[in-house]
């Protein structure tokens, strides 16, 4: 069942059968193999417009399919451009990574546009749709409310300085706690904020190395020694969870990773903006992977949306839409957000995310939860 980028049909579900597990997915739009419509019998239910009905009666089928598909487009092996420099990328000035930034996402956008690519942005769901044609039971029944995980990508003193004086009290003001990502050998480290975080319910995780972005791509014997160094961190904060600096993840990343951490966060629901477009797991479930649970980053990060120039209402109104539509699929919420002046750490950004707290806070539909929570479920 191996597939190729030639192999997936893009199908928009014209009807499933009411109360199945996928009901969920009716009027949704899924990219699928096409050797999983001809195995099932689908292909002569597909219209050809693309219009696909699941019929009464549907017996499940592997999840294999579903698994493939989830870690088809899940790695970025190719290292980007700054991974590749004599020097860490970090030492560029701010600005001129911003500028660099932007140009390039926002040409992206219009390729965005089309939603052509797998996984489509901003929002796909097809491995979870294919997992579900493997089950025989609901899953809202089981789940319930919808998990929110809150997280913050904290890359430079600032930022973790913004969380704690700033962030910590809008979010505890709705009753949420989140989970602040440190870089731990790029800057002496403020453990007395870090620690303040703690006693306050919120948590720690690990984001990298030092930020060059080369931790991925090393081989294992280096890439070791440099989780290593978060040893001290890791113990003193009883940390859990890791993510990738610019969500840069390999295999052997994950496989390194599973030695120190119960859960790592780097890979998107739906690829999109940076650093590689169309790259994500298309699903908003926890799932193992060499080895570790990995629980993906279903929301768009705030990060890309503000380089291809998404006001703060568009980014607030994108992030409902696509939360409601993994509630219903019965996925996790899991949103990345910054906390500098050039992200959500200025008034008008961070009123979005504001807004975002006061609508999960309100809605029946969604609980607050941490990583720690999620992992005690059951992982498909």
């Amino acid at each position: 069942m191996e597939m190729s980028a030639k192999d997936l049909v893009r199908v928009t579900i014209e009807a499933a059968s009411e109360g199945a597990p996928h009901e969920w997915s009716t009027g949704g739009h899924f990219s699928v193999p096409a050797s999983f419509l001809d195995a099932t019998g689908l292909r002569q239910h597909l219209e050809d417009d693309g219009r696909l009905t699941i019929p009464a009666g549907f017996l499940p089928v592997s999840a294999r399919y579903g698994e493939q598909l989830r870690l088809h487009c899940a790695f970025t092996e190719t290292p980007p451009i700054s991974a590749r420099l004599p020097f860490s990328y970090q030492r560029v000035p701010v600005p001129l990574r911003t500028i660099v930034a932007r140009v390039v996402s926002r040409v992206r956008r219009r390729s965005l546009a089309t939603n052509e690519g797998f996984p489509a942005w901003p929002l796909d769901l097809s491995a979870d749709l294919l997992l579900d044609l493997a089950c025989e039971e609901g899953r809202q029944e089981e789940i319930g409310r919808t998990p929110v995980i809150l997280t913050h990508d904290l890359d430079t003193r600032e930022g973790l300085q913004n969380w704690v004086q700033i962030f910590l009290d809008l979010e505890e003001a709705v009753g949420a706690r989140s989970t602040g990502f440190v870089v731990p050998c790029a800057w002496p480290l403020d453990l007395h904020l870090l620690d303040q975080a703690r006693s306050r319910g919120h948590e720690i995780g690990v984001h990298g190395y030092d930020h060059s972005n080369q931790t991925a791509f090393l081989d294992s014997r280096r890439r070791i020694e440099r989780l290593e160094a978060a040893r001290e961190l890791i113990e003193k904060f009883e940390v859990r969870g890791y993510r990738s600096p610019s969500l840069l993840r390999t295999r052997g990343l994950m496989s390194d990773l599973s030695r120190y951490y119960s859960y790592e966060s780097s890979i998107t629901t739906a690829g999109g903006i940076l650093p590689v477009p169309s790259r994500g797991c298309a699903s908003a479930r926890p799932f193992r992977v060499e080895g570790i649970t990995e629980l993906p980053l279903s929301l768009p990060p705030e990060a890309g949306l503000c380089f291809i120039g998404f006001r703060p209402h568009e980014i607030f109104e994108l992030w409902v839409s696509c939360a409601e539509q993994i509630a219903a699929s019965g996925g996790v919420v899991v949103l990345l957000t910054h906390c500098e002046e050039r992200f959500s750490g200025n008034s008008e950004t961070r009123e979005a995310y504001r807004l975002f707290l006061d609508y999960v806070a309100s809605s029946s539909s969604f609980e607050w939860s941490t990583p720690a929570r999620v992992l005690e479920r059951e992982i498909v």
